[in-house]
């Protein structure tokens, strides 16, 4: 659970993830389903979550005045205070639908950047990913006059299972029962670094969607937390040092990602507005 929220408050061009109240993260659960089953119930649009929900009671939305190139940046602060800067409404629309697969977006989601400086009802803390997806969907609702529904088609997927089964890659280790759930990637553009520390394996194979470029289901049957850290290539070349995504699975971590079908929730933009400055 609290993996989760550090990559909800990271999708920051370097994906470094952190979260000053110690909550980090477990990305999404894939919204994909294999063909044959469908084990979870994916979130209804008016509630993605089943904690108590919270809402801002002070929420300041302003067009980011770009000076160069600030990265952009998103934490959550004791006392309920949330901090945006540089911050497209395609970010907050990930963060609030768990999912990139979003269709019907106007040019400006895209392309326009927030500052948002916000504070919940009560300086109610953010305990859970949930809590956090409910509070920026609510923030959307409310300011972006955001309205839309969910549609289900039929898409690859990737199973991460083990390469051979009972043994784990020498990068793989089980977590310490004292280490901190941590995740980050970090990118120079000829190479990738992602660092793991107290995930799931449900967690992992979530992480692993957006670099994979397709959605990933945990088949591994692995149980308890782990630790690892690989370098991959995210463009290989013939004459490139770095190994491919799949081959650092392979090698480092004894996993693979097995191609398979599955069907995938699509979220549909019915209504978005820009957000008047306050």
């Amino acid at each position: 659970m609290t993996s989760s929220l550090t990559k909800l408050l990271r999708t920051a061009r370097s994906f470094a993830l952190s979260l000053p109240l110690a909550i980090a993260l477990s990305p999404f659960p894939a919204q994909s389903q294999p063909a044959a089953s469908s084990p979870t119930q994916p979130p209804t649009e008016s509630q993605p979550s089943a904690q108590s929900p919270l809402r801002f009671e002070v929420a300041s939305i302003r067009p980011h005045q770009s000076s160069g190139d600030e990265p952009s940046d998103r934490k959550m602060f004791p006392g309920g205070r949330f901090v945006a800067t540089a911050t497209p409404a395609r970010t907050l629309l990930r963060i609030a639908l768990g999912t990139d697969s979003i269709s019907g977006a106007p040019n400006w989601v895209d392309n326009e950047t927030f500052d948002i400086s916000a504070t919940t009802a009560n300086h109610a803390d953010v305990t859970t990913p949930q809590q956090f997806q409910q509070l920026i969907l609510s923030l959307l609702e409310d300011r972006f006059q955001f309205k839309f529904h969910r549609e289900e088609k039929e898409v690859p997927v990737y199973w991460l299972e083990l390469d051979k089964p009972g043994k784990l890659g020498p990068a793989l280790k089980p977590s310490n029962p004292d280490s901190q759930p941590n995740m980050s990637r970090n990118s120079n553009g000829s190479s990738a670094v992602m660092k793991v520390s107290k995930a799931s394996m449900t967690d992992i194979a979530a992480a692993l969607s957006r670099q994979a470029g397709r959605p990933v289901e945990d088949y591994t049957d692995l149980k308890g937390n782990f630790d690892f850290q690989i370098e991959w290539a995210p463009e290989e070349t013939p004459d490139s040092a770095v190994p491919s995504l799949f081959t650092a699975l392979k090698e480092q971590l004894g996993l693979k990602l097995q191609t398979a079908k599955g069907t995938a929730q699509t979220v549909v933009i019915d209504q978005i507005s820009q957000a008047s400055a306050n």
